[in-house]
């Protein structure tokens, strides 16, 4: 445990809309502490405002900031927030996955609206209000870019099992290169140790992609942990180049890389 001494917390919540689903239930989260006087919570939807994420350096879509300090991704309850607040830090373990050479191939759907009910098991959500608030954020980025859908899910014994979600790339509020002609990957999953679930989607959405008018897939992937996407290493078991480190994580045990592939 590292501990943090701090009589009053400063909570800066940076998030990309509600790309990830999680992003909805924390905004949500945070809202119990808007009476307290002992927090002070700033949000900040980076789809809006993109400067800000190079300037604090994220490289996915939820990043908590406590005390210009600590940097927490992705998912939290109110209670690690508290303990946070005290003074403990929580130690995260390394989010490390044997990937299975087991290759699924079950039947595949365009990712839209609708489907991403079917995401709500696969992804973790707390509660169906995050899927339907992403519903909101899928129709607003097919409608701006007239596209179709944003990915392809995975079905295996009538379940959505996995999937590869997209955008274009000037639709990205990162630091990273962008063009017409380039998208970018925003979720590939599910890692699994017993099953491959995440190449069939992949392999998909890369056919499909060109249809659109893209010519090259980008992606962030980690040495050696499944944050944010996956590893470097399963994207250049599959063709990915990869174009060097951008960030590393401390907390998350996350050596980023973006990669690249032509489609």
């Amino acid at each position: 445990m590292g501990t943090i001494l701090q009589e009053f917390t400063q909570i800066d919540f940076y998030y990309w809309s509600d790309q990830c689903p999680y992003n909805s239930y924390i905004r949500k989260t945070l809202s119990l502490l808007n009476d307290n006087p002992s927090f002070s919570v700033n949000t900040y939807d980076i789809s809006i405002q993109p400067c800000l994420a190079e300037q604090v350096n994220m490289y996915s879509p939820t990043l908590l900031i406590f005390n210009n300090k600590v940097r927490w991704n992705g998912p939290i309850t109110l209670t690690t927030i508290q303990s946070i607040a005290k003074g403990t830090i929580p130690n995260k373990k390394p989010y490390i996955v044997d990937n299975s050479n087991n290759l699924i191939n079950g039947t595949t759907k365009s990712y839209t609206e609708e489907t991403v009910l079917d995401t709500f098991k696969p992804c973790g959500c707390v509660d169906m209000s995050c899927c339907l608030e992403k519903a909101k954020w899928i129709q607003h980025i097919k409608n701006n870019f007239e596209i179709p859908h944003i990915g392809i899910l995975h079905y295996f014994n009538n379940s959505c099992v996995g999937g590869a979600e997209f955008v274009p790339s000037l639709a990205v509020p990162y630091a990273i290169p962008k063009g017409e002609n380039i998208a970018f990957l925003t979720c590939s999953f599910l890692s699994d140790s017993r099953a491959d679930y995440r190449s069939l989607p992949l392999k998909v959405l890369e056919r499909e992609l060109p249809k659109f008018g893209f010519k090259y897939l980008m992606a962030i992937a980690s040495e050696k942990v499944v944050f944010p996407n996956g590893t470097l290493q399963w994207f250049i078991n599959r063709g990915y180049e990869d174009l060097g480190e951008i960030n590393y994580e401390e907390l998350d045990f996350a050596r980023m890389h973006l990669i690249k592939k032509e489609v």
